[in-house]
């Protein structure tokens, strides 16, 4: 009888181990997405986004230059361009600073009397 039971508790031993084990991939495959989706969709759009302002901002000071108007700090177009950038750049930083975060998330604390 005791080589049973021995056996039985080998395998509730390594069958705890093994959820375990799939407990934490599964924590960690769940963290990566998350992070996954954080940098290359929502930061991704926001660089497309800034990009485009760049563009815009780009085109209205050739099209001045090239027109012999001086372009000014004080212009509207010019302000509302650079303070969307400006934003942008802080949605951003505030993604890479949550992504940080995630990445330093241990996995959750085991109560060691569930199976």
């Amino acid at each position: 009888m005791a080589l049973m039971d021995d056996i039985m508790k080998k395998t509730e031993e390594g069958l705890k181990t093994l959820r375990e084990t799939a407990q934490d991939f599964a924590f960690n495959v769940e963290k990566q997405a998350k992070i996954g989706k954080m940098r290359y969709v929502d930061i991704t759009r926001l660089q497309k986004s800034m990009q485009g302002l760049y563009t815009e901002l780009g085109q209205y000071v050739y099209d001045e230059v090239t027109s012999g108007r001086a372009v000014s700090c004080a212009d509207l177009f010019v302000l509302e361009r650079t303070d969307r950038i400006t934003r942008i750049r802080y949605e951003i930083d505030a993604l890479e600073d949550e992504i940080n975060e995630i990445q330093q998330t241990p996995p959750p604390k085991r109560d060691p009397e569930k199976p």
